[in-house]
């Protein structure tokens, strides 16, 4: 297997430090717990009686400095340690960090609590003032942990017990998965590779690689199944237990709260998946037809409809990408050129790498940094536009503050997967086979697919996972594999077998491991980006400019805010329904694309 073009594509950290030896990593940590101690110091005795809005904003602000403070050491050694999760040093640099922030964070949680222990009208009274507008969201979220904050000594012992409970095994499953090597055998000849390389074989046009990759990675995951199953049910344990402390009524509702989103618009969404999952299966009918397979198995789903394959050197891949986003808006394409110019992009998928790809927003003063594992493929592409998209939604956030920058997980996903689009309209228009167009276009629908209805499959899986902990006690890798089974062929019905061995692939989703009850975002996001691309479809560069200024908007408002200045109610199940059609729209295209060309 030859190495990826990105070879040598990595992070520049210029204006961060210089090394992992940098003594001033941990020196600038140091100094944001002493800046902390001092802060609660000056404002314990201030917050504790009623509070002029001045006072308040400017404990806020301050609170605000040492946060940005905080996040730039913080940040590095976590994009260190992503780059090489193998590297002990690394791994070290990480853990002392992680402890300065437990240090770092512990004098500040009075403030959260100090603010939630005032009344009503007192919190009203000081959100309305003019001085205060600034924070005015912040200040509303905060208010909304109110009934399962603990008290002040409990919320320390809980930050400070993270790191050698919950964070220590999430440490173990990345370590776990980074060192995994996966033996692929083709007519063979047996070769060893990373495991994204591996999983890029699953988008081979031959069957036999597909099936070779599918037994290899099944195989390395079988082999780390008792280790995988303790941290999954450990973390999952954990996670009831803070949840019975904290008397949150269900296991995804912190993740609700903390996406300023409530449980009704979530199931709202969950519903309408389940009432048109029907086309999941009416699509992969049609695929199989087009493959010629009559027994389409889970290693089939993702092989392009042509026996071509379509490459993408990581330089196409940028020109591309560049391109599509200079030709929505000036603005975008020119933020997107600082990202290859500057080396703020991690692409080579060396072994020991963090597997995935994602977009880290560091600080307000800084700048974001994007993390690819790019391996030549067409696909890699699409993933490029989708954490640019993500990077510029970051870089506009910026003058939010390290306080507001941050968006709700429901809306995080929508400029990636907006930059997507772009993308995918982009490719297709200037495509001029037929067939390439078709397998453009089924590749769109399988990634919208894996975005919207295998998201929500996750969810479900998640919560049945969660369900069956809680009731059951530990469980056994069997027992997981077979809800992982079951939901998939809830996602897929009769149109793909899913094989046993398929069973223990729940193992290596970091969804599940980084952020529980996450993926249903994805789902939130594409469904929310089919409108507003709509949208802009009709009304051309009219829609750019607020486009624009809604994600520099950052976290500063809800999520149903937000959209509503786009002229969207999104707790209208109207709303999710209306994406869906757009998903159904392009299976009938590719439906009529398939019949003329004889399928």
């Amino acid at each position: 297997m030859t190495e990826s073009s990105a070879k040598g594509i990595e992070w520049n950290f210029s204006g961060l430090y210089q090394s992992l030896s940098d003594p001033k990593i941990k020196q600038d940590m140091e100094n944001a717990v002493k800046r902390a101690e001092a802060f609660e110091a000056k404002y314990r005795p201030i917050l504790k009686r009623g509070i002029p809005p001045a006072v308040l904003k400017g404990a806020l602000e301050e609170y605000e400095s040492i946060t940005r403070d905080v996040r730039k050491p913080y940040y590095y050694a976590h994009l260190k340690y992503a780059q090489n999760t193998q590297s002990k040093e690394a791994g070290a640099l990480k853990q002392a960090i992680s402890e300065l922030f437990v240090k770092a964070e512990r004098p500040l949680i009075f403030v959260e609590l100090a603010w939630c222990n005032i009344s009503n009208a007192e919190a009203k009274r000081l959100i309305k003032s003019p001085e205060l507008a600034k924070y005015r969201h912040l200040l509303e979220v905060k208010r909304l942990m109110k009934p399962h904050q603990l008290s002040e000594p409990e919320e320390k012992l809980m930050s400070a017990l993270e790191l050698s409970g919950r964070k220590a095994f999430i440490r173990l499953f990345d370590e776990t998965i980074g060192k995994i090597q996966v033996d692929v055998t083709v007519k063979g000849e047996t070769q060893t590779v990373p495991m994204e390389m591996a999983l890029t074989l699953l988008y081979s046009p031959d069957r036999e690689k597909r099936i070779a990759a599918h037994k290899g990675l099944t195989e390395a995951l079988k082999k780390n199944s008792d280790l995988l199953t303790y941290i999954f049910n450990t973390l999952v344990q954990n996670h009831s237990t803070e949840d019975e402390f904290r008397k949150f009524p269900h296991p995804a509702r912190r993740r609700n709260l903390a996406n300023e989103v409530d449980d009704e618009t979530v199931e709202s969404l969950k519903q309408a998946v389940d009432r048109n999952i029907a086309m999941v299966a009416r699509y992969y009918k049609l695929k199989a037809r087009i493959l010629g397979i009559s027994d389409l198995k889970d290693y089939d789903r993702y092989a392009p409809v042509t026996q071509d394959t379509i490459p993408c050197r990581y330089d196409t891949a940028k020109s591309m990408v560049m391109a599509a986003y200079s030709g929505f808006s000036p603005v975008s394409g020119e933020i997107v050129k600082e990202f290859f110019d500057k080396g703020w992009i991690d692409a080579d998928p060396r072994q020991g790498k963090e597997s995935g790809a994602f977009s880290a927003g560091t600080a307000s003063d800084h700048h974001p940094y994007i993390m690819l594992n790019f391996t030549d493929e067409l696909t890699d592409a699409m993933t490029m536009a989708h954490e640019l998209g993500h990077g510029i939604h970051q870089y506009l956030a910026r003058k939010q503050g390290d306080l507001l920058m941050d968006t709700s997980l429901c809306m995080a996903e929508t400029a990636s997967i907006f930059g997507e689009m772009i993308l995918f309209n982009d490719l297709v228009a200037k495509e001029p086979d037929p067939k390439r167009r078709l397998n453009l276009l089924c590749g769109k629908i399988e990634s919208t697919f894996a975005s919207v209805m295998r998201q929500i499959m996750m969810n479900r899986f998640e919560t049945r996972l969660h369900k069956a902990r809680r009731e059951k006690g530990e469980l056994t890798s069997e027992d997981i594999d077979r809800i992982w089974l079951e939901e998939n062929k809830w996602m897929f019905g009769d149109s793909v077998e899913m094989t046993d061995e398929y069973g223990c692939w729940w193992s290596y989703v970091l969804h599940f491991v980084h952020y529980p009850f996450y993926t249903y975002a994805y789902s939130f996001g594409e469904l929310m980006v089919m409108s507003l691309y709509e949208q802009y479809r009709k009304k051309g560069q009219e829609f750019v400019p607020k486009y624009l200024d809604m994600l520099a908007s950052g976290g500063s408002d809800y999520p149903r805010a937000l959209m509503k200045n786009m002229g969207f109610n999104i707790n209208n199940a109207k709303f999710w329904q209306n994406g869906l059609n757009l998903i159904e729209r392009m299976v009938k295209q590719a439906e009529d694309e398939a019949k003329k060309l004889g399928y």
